[in-house]
């Protein structure tokens, strides 16, 4: 029997039974007010609910808590052996996990529609955050004191503890499930994050380790997620595609620079390195040679020294001022040229030019990079790297 379905059904079966809590208390952090500016007002009342069978749900979603902690313990290698006494599901078993996954740093986020949630600490939240200290959490208080005094710790068997409770739940579980998902760069936004949840989703990765990638930079250091628990990253064999086709466009351009007449002129020269001064006192500035080459070709056609007639001549039957980015992105058409603002639709124009140069370069780059770039999202455990 696989394991880790025993649990996720377990878990699938408590989700259930909260879904029908839903049906008869209204699970929402705001209610309608009359003559207000917004029409609601903020209200704990209802995730403040208490019931004895919310207390059971809890308890039984805490008792889950400990068993698949316990089994994840072993799975990343606890020393301890299985039926130790000694061996407590939050000081030994929850501290191994996060010190593997980092789970006090991820965050669940409430997405059933039933549950209308709209403060960012009741919508998104972090239930293992303290989870491996004793009494650490809240929803962990709550668990120890209905299991040894039911009756009076009643008030703590709320909505709001089971929410972070179940929350925690769901979050061993994915990795219980070992769930890794593939998926083309441009359709993880497509992805469905409930990873099988009716009450719960994760957030999505940062893209860091595939834009890096994507930029040339090769990543060799250990890949680590924040609030998500996957990490986003190229498959290892689109990995070394995609920085593959990087060097290509890099070797290309070299190539065209070599023969390139401008760079024995001192005016291009002087133009690079102003752009160049410019990029190191302002973070927001990037000089692209070839864009700047662009630039400069354009300026050289059509001078300031020209009259206005002519430079509009000049200017509106260039190649640049036809070429596809500034097509896409016009800004002013032709009529509307005046003796005003033709030098800045000059630099416009020269800076799409710069543009379309580079672009001739890194299509082999994008190629690889989105339309055959396959991702994949790992689970965060502490030992995912690039593979040369």
């Amino acid at each position: 029997m696989d394991k880790s379905q025993l649990f996720w059904q377990t878990y699938l079966n408590l989700e259930k039974d909260f879904l029908d809590i839903a049906k008869y208390i209204y699970i929402a952090d705001e209610v309608p007010v009359k003559n207000s500016a917004t029409g609601t007002q903020f209200c704990n009342t209802q995730l403040d609910t208490f019931s004895p069978f919310i207390g059971d749900l809890l308890v039984r979603a805490c008792i889950e808590i400990e068993a698949i902690s316990k089994e994840l313990y072993f799975q990343f290698g606890g020393e301890k052996d299985r039926g130790d006494n000694d061996l407590y599901f939050d000081e030994d078993c929850l501290k191994l996990i996060d010190t593997k996954c980092n789970t006090h740093k991820k965050a669940v986020l409430v997405s059933c529609p039933s549950f209308n949630l709209t403060k960012e600490e009741n919508a998104c939240f972090k239930p293992l955050k303290e989870a491996h200290k004793r009494k650490g959490t809240r929803w962990g208080k709550a668990y120890q004191a209905l299991k040894h005094d039911r009756y009076f710790s009643i008030r703590q068997a709320t909505i709001r503890n089971l929410i972070h409770a179940m929350g925690a739940l769901f979050l061993l579980n994915i990795y219980c499930r070992k769930i890794s998902l593939t998926s083309k760069f441009t359709e993880i936004s497509t992805l469905d994050f409930s990873l099988g949840s009716s009450i719960f989703s994760v957030k999505q990765p940062d893209q860091q380790y595939v834009v890096s990638i994507m930029n040339g930079r090769d990543v060799t250091e250990r890949l680590q997620a924040d609030e998500s628990p996957f990490v986003l990253k190229y498959t290892d064999r689109c990995y070394r595609k995609v920085l593959g086709a990087y060097q290509e466009m890099i070797d290309k351009i070299n190539d065209y620079w070599q023969v390139q007449p401008e760079l024995k002129e001192p005016e291009f020269i002087q133009q690079i390195e102003r752009t160049m001064r410019e990029e190191k006192s302002n973070p927001q500035c990037r000089c692209f040679p070839l864009i700047e080459l662009g630039k400069y070709r354009l300026m050289k056609k059509v001078p300031a020294s020209l009259p206005f007639d002519e430079r509009k001549k000049l200017l509106i039957s260039s190649p640049e001022w036809n070429g596809r980015i500034q097509q896409l992105n016009p800004r002013i058409s032709a009529e509307e040229l005046t003796e005003d603002n033709i030098q800045a639709e000059i630099e416009y124009v020269a800076l799409h030019a710069g543009m379309d140069l580079q672009q001739q370069f890194e299509d082999i780059r994008m190629f690889q990079a989105f339309t055959e770039g396959y991702c994949e999202l790992v689970l965060d455990t502490g030992d995912i790297r690039y593979k040369k």
